[in-house]
C-alpha cells in the first residue's frame, strides 16, 4: 500500500500513543496483567526561560521555590534531560513534536518549514486516543504543532484572538498596568529600564500565572467527573523577561547579601520603583 509521509508519520506516532496510553503492556510485568480501566489525566507544567539549576531542591543557594520542590520530592526527577534550543519556538517545537530545530527547519523565532506543515503534534496524539486537550498560556508553536487543541486560552492575543490574556484583563480593569509593566517586550508608551526590572502593581489574581493557574484549576474541576481524560499543557510565562515580580516575592529576599544564600528581608524601598 502506497502511504504519503504525513500519512506514514501520523500512523507511526498514533500507534505508539496507543501502545503507551492503552496501558496494555508494563514493562517488568507480566503481559496477561489488567489494564487500567480509565486512562491517566496529563497536566504539562512549563515555566519559559528557566534554568534548571534556579530551583530550591537543587540546592541552589538563592531561589525559593517551595511548590516545585514538593512536586519534585513526591516524584522523578531528570537530572541529564535537555532542552533541545536556547531559542523559544526552536524549543518548543521540538518539546510538542519529538523532532530536533534542524529537522523541523525551525533554528529561529520567526522560522517556518514544509516539515512543520506536516508534523504530529502531542496534543493531536492524546485527542487522536480519546483525550480532551486543552492550553493555558504562551504556546508560542508554529503550523501543524499547534494543531489539535480543542481548547485554548494564551497570554498572547495572536494565539487566542477574543480569547486570550489580554482580553480578560481589560475586562478587568487592569491593561493599563499590564502594559506598563510589558512595554519592553510588547511594546507601549511607557519608558523602560534594562530588561523592564519595576515592581509590579498588578493585584496578584490579575497576574499572566493568575490567569494560567485559574484556567487550569477551572478545567481540572470541570473534567473532574467526566469519562474523558485530559491532556492539559499549562504554560507559564516566567521567568522570562521582564522582571517586575509582585513587592511580595521580592520581599522574600535581602539583596544587601545576594549572592550568599540567605534570604527574607528587604533591601529596596517604594512598590512602583525600579530594583
Amino acid at each position: 500500500m502506497s502511504l504519503s509521509r504525513r500519512q506514514f508519520i501520523k500512523n507511526t506516532l498514533l500507534g505508539v500513543g496507543v501502545a503507551v496510553l492503552s496501558n496494555s503492556i508494563s514493562f517488568g510485568q507480566k503481559t496477561n496483567s489488567k489494564p487500567s480501566k480509565k486512562k491517566p489525566n496529563i497536566l504539562l507544567l512549563f515555566s519559559d526561560q528557566h534554568q534548571a539549576a534556579c530551583i530550591g531542591h537543587q540546592n541552589h543557594p538563592d531561589v525559593i521555590t517551595p511548590n516545585l520542590d514538593k512536586l519534585a520530592k513526591s516524584g522523578t526527577v531528570f537530572n541529564r534531560a535537555y532542552c533541545q534550543d536556547g531559542v523559544c519556538v526552536p524549543s518548543r517545537m521540538a518539546l510538542m513534536t519529538g523532532l530536533y530545530p534542524r529537522k523541523l527547519g525551525i533554528l529561529h523565532n520567526p522560522d517556518k518549514s514544509s516539515v512543520a506543515d506536516e508534523v504530529i503534534s502531542l496534543q493531536s496524539v492524546f485527542k487522536n486516543n480519546g483525550y480532551y486537550t486543552a492550553a493555558f498560556g504562551k504556546r508560542h508553536l508554529k503550523q501543524a504543532a499547534d494543531l489539535g487543541w480543542d481548547y485554548h486560552r494564551s497570554h498572547l492575543q495572536e494565539e487566542s484572538p477574543g480569547n486570550s490574556y489580554w482580553e480578560w484583563i481589560e475586562t478587568q480593569g487592569c491593561l493599563d498596568e499590564f502594559r506598563h509593566d510589558w512595554s519592553a517586550e510588547f511594546g507601549g508608551k511607557y519608558p523602560t529600564a534594562d530588561l523592564a526590572t519595576r515592581i509590579s502593581a498588578l493585584p496578584e489574581d490579575k497576574t499572566m500565572e493568575a490567569f494560567t493557574t485559574q484556567e487550569t484549576i477551572k478545567l481540572i474541576r470541570e473534567q473532574k467527573n467526566r469519562d474523558e481524560p485530559f491532556f492539559c499543557w499549562s504554560s507559564f510565562y516566567r521567568p522570562h523577561q521582564p522582571y517586575n515580580a509582585l513587592k511580595r516575592f521580592l520581599d522574600m529576599y535581602d539583596y544587601s547579601k545576594w549572592g550568599q544564600g540567605t534570604s527574607k528581608g528587604s533591601a529596596y524601598q517604594g512598590v512602583g520603583g525600579t530594583l
